[in-house]
């Protein structure tokens, strides 16, 4: 096709396509598998070569039907560590089997926006000036490609000038300056949602009312079958075990219910050592900011303009309410900063069960200490008792039939049941309340942590420290085990989108600047540019050995173009006709030669398959080679005559 003109509007349409999509490929290089992404590339560069031959014998149906395989084939990896991996392989596979395919204006369409979904994927991988070159070549060969498409779609396939050509694409070099321009500014001062675009139609929603400012014996199950994600951790190692989340602290036990402590304000400490880790918090419309065991400080808040400050059971608060995705930084130690008076945390209940008193009396005679008391505490609810979240109805004391009837109960029943025994027995203790687990999301590598993860436990005050005392059975909730690797993907797409939209702010758009200056820089260098003209030149070979390998296979392909074509090149050598002879010309340049039959019969059969519906069968090509081979045995005959 491409032979007959480049003139024509259609086939520089799909010369542009052709170049914009291969600017798509070439960037996810460092992406796909280099095995799939030479396969894929050999195949798009074999449709390149059908579209200049203007012949595509692999059928529409025979190609799509491949691409749905694999495509499957490829979706099925999603449980690998990267998740874009794969996609990028089913990009390329899409675009080499587009390139494949007879080219309909649809078809060119498609191709341009899966170059641009490869270019969009590349992204995760590397933004810096070598995906900028890749960015600003896509673009420009993008709107000049959609502008002669849509003169083409409107007007046909016609014979243009090449002074025509370079009105449209200077006008696209416009467009995608004007647009280019009009980033800059929108990069700075668009304002951006802080919903995700994947949840913005979900019937699900995040924790909206954040923990309870009590415990009501009986409520925290009712809670425990939630999935709504709570928040997400970064930066901490895959295998972390038993997790504990500390939110609130709890401090008086009364008429069934422990009530929330008396927060006061303490400035936080300087030092940040510890653990660090961040955390993207759902909108929960409290003040309270989880942490991983005892929170030593909160570096940074992003999102939302608020101030930090340390509270009572040394637990971190806002100045302000969480209302929408907020991204915060904290450290975390093992052991807690403030020091507290831990008399508050003895206070016993007037109406407490006289069963309860008893039991603390026996566990406690004779022990050695505090710690002697805990041990044979933790022995006590170590044999006989059972977790369920399924609470039998009562009467009377709820920790007296849990203690002394059912022994059955959730996470509040334990910690509750142990904090009295020990108050009982002089050891001062407190409830905390908060998440225990996190799950591992293999597609971001990030924990999330969920509302089925709510858990309470005691701490006691032995020694001058605070010890945590966890009675409750170990137990994960059913729902977590029904989370599937579709809702982590889904969660991941979350995480991307809170991570790179709703938490990219003005400081980072500066700061990608100025690493792109860097890198610049940093490309400039000698070492860099002779690295670059090493990779260049690689793919010059690479190219060049892929025409080579096409050339040869077109050339010595036994095709009835060929056999006209080689057919020409005798008689041309001969001085008979021109290079460029057209097959009128060559019959009638050979009219009155011995051999006129068997090049009139060679042509006949180039004429037929060009020109006519009819098929040109096998034998019939194997037929007219040899009548090439008499033609030339006949030729150096005359001249040894």
């Amino acid at each position: 096709m491409f032979a007959k003109s480049l003139h024509s509007s259609r086939a520089v349409v799909i010369l542009l396509v052709h170049s914009t999509t291969l600017v798509g490929i070439v960037s996810l290089w460092k992406v796909a598998e280099p095995v799939y992404f030479l396969i894929f590339l050999a195949l798009y560069l074999s449709g390149v070569y059908m579209d200049i031959k203007g012949s595509h014998p692999v059928n529409r149906l025979t190609l799509n039907l491949l691409g749905i395989i694999l495509t499957l084939y490829f979706i099925s990896h999603l449980t690998l560590e990267n998740p874009l991996k794969p996609f990028s392989h089913v990009v390329l596979l899409l675009l080499a089997i587009k390139s494949l395919e007879e080219k309909k204006i649809r078809d060119l369409y498609q191709m341009l926006l899966l170059s641009l979904f490869g270019l969009s994927i590349s992204t995760a991988y590397s933004i810096g000036p070598s995906f900028l070159l890749f960015f600003l070549l896509h673009g420009f060969l993008a709107v000049s490609s959609l502008v002669l498409l849509n003169l083409y779609r409107r007007s046909g396939d016609k014979k243009l000038s090449w002074l025509n050509y370079r009105e449209y694409i200077l006008a696209g070099f416009a467009l995608f300056l004007s647009v280019a321009l009009l980033t800059f500014p929108l990069f700075f001062f668009l304002p951006r949602t802080q919903a995700p675009i994947f949840d913005l139609f979900s019937k699900g929603s995040g924790l909206k009312t954040g923990l309870a400012e009590s415990i009501a014996l009986g409520k925290i199950g009712e809670i425990q079958e939630d999935n709504a994600v709570v928040f997400r951790a970064y930066g901490l190692p895959q295998g972390l075990k038993d997790p504990y989340w500390r939110v609130i602290v709890f401090s008086t036990y009364s008429k069934n219910t422990w009530l929330r402590a008396r927060e006061d304000k303490y400035i936080l400490p300087e030092n940040s050592e510890g653990l660090t880790y961040s955390l993207i918090l759902e909108p929960s419309f409290d003040n309270m900011v989880p942490a991983l065991d005892y929170p030593l400080n909160l570096l940074r808040i992003e999102g939302l303009s608020a101030n930090a400050f340390m509270a009572t059971g040394n637990v971190l608060r806002l100045d302000r309410e969480i209302n929408r995705a907020v991204r915060v930084t904290v450290s975390s130690s093992k052991t807690p900063i403030l020091v507290e008076d831990p008399k508050p945390y003895l206070q016993i209940p007037k109406d407490i069960s006289p069963n309860l008193i008893k039991l603390a009396e026996e566990l406690s005679k004779g022990a050695q200490g505090d710690i002697e008391k805990i041990k044979r505490v933790l022995e006590h609810f170590s044999t006989g008792y059972q977790y369920t979240l399924k609470l039998e109805k009562y009467e009377g004391d709820p920790i007296d039939y849990f203690m002394f009837v059912s022994k059955k109960g959730n996470c509040e029943y334990y910690a509750s049941a142990t904090a009295l025994l020990l108050r009982l027995m002089g050891v001062p203790t407190r409830v905390v309340g908060g998440y225990k687990g996190a799950l591992w999301n293999p597609y971001g590598n990030y924990h999330i942590v969920t509302n089925s993860m709510a858990h309470v436990w005691v701490e006691a005050y032995v020694e001058g420290k605070w010890l945590r005392i966890d009675t409750t059975p170990p137990y994960m909730a059913p729902s977590v085990g029904k989370i599937s690797g579709l809702s982590l993907l889904r969660d991941s797409l979350v995480s991307f989108w809170y991570s790179n939209v709703v938490g990219y702010s003005s400081e980072k758009q500066i700061k990608l600047f100025k690493n792109i200056g860097e890198g610049f820089r940093a490309e400039l260098r000698t070492e860099s540019l002779f690295k670059h003209l090493i990779q260049i030149t690689q793919w010059l070979m690479l190219a060049l050995l892929l025409y080579l390998v096409l050339f040869i296979f077109s050339r010595f392909r036994k095709t009835p173009e060929n056999l006209y074509l080689k057919t020409r090149d005798i008689l041309h050598r001969e001085g008979l006709v021109k290079k460029e002879a057209l097959p009128e010309e060559v019959l009638s340049a050979c009219k009155n030669k011995e051999y006129y039959r068997l090049v009139k019969f060679i042509l006949s059969i180039y004429q037929r398959h060009k020109y006519s519906p009819y098929r040109v069968y096998s034998d019939e090509i194997v037929e007219g080679y040899r009548a090439m081979e008499n033609l030339r045995r006949i030729i150096r005959s005359s001249r040894r005559s």
